[in-house]
């Protein structure tokens, strides 16, 4: 019988390498923040993300920090909370690439 294998979050967010396209979701609920905020401390960068079905502030901290080449979404908001600034603002100055499915 087989037993299951299993990662540290560390050793998790290591096998995804700066560069590489990733789909996140989740938005302002279930969203993967543990591996989100790891991602951010080892230093990702150039990450295309592919957001499904939309993202929050989850896309928001990643822009924040620097991580992001691309994002392709239908929709980036903080619900309740209003626009995702982050994610705004790099847009607007053309920091990031984007693709929207709406």
């Amino acid at each position: 019988m087989n037993q299951a294998q299993f990662l540290s979050l560390s050793e998790a967010a290591a096998a995804v390498p700066s560069g590489s396209k990733v789909a996140v979701g989740g938005a302002m609920v279930m969203s993967p923040m543990s591996l989100v905020r790891e991602w951010i401390r080892q230093g990702k960068r150039d990450l295309d993300l592919v957001v499904i079905p939309i993202g929050g502030i989850n896309v928001d901290m990643l822009v924040g920090a620097g991580a992001v080449r691309s994002v392709e979404f239908p929709q980036i908001s903080m619900g309740e909370f209003g626009m995702a600034p982050n994610f705004r603002r790099a847009v607007q100055a053309g920091r990031i690439r984007t693709h929207e499915h709406s």
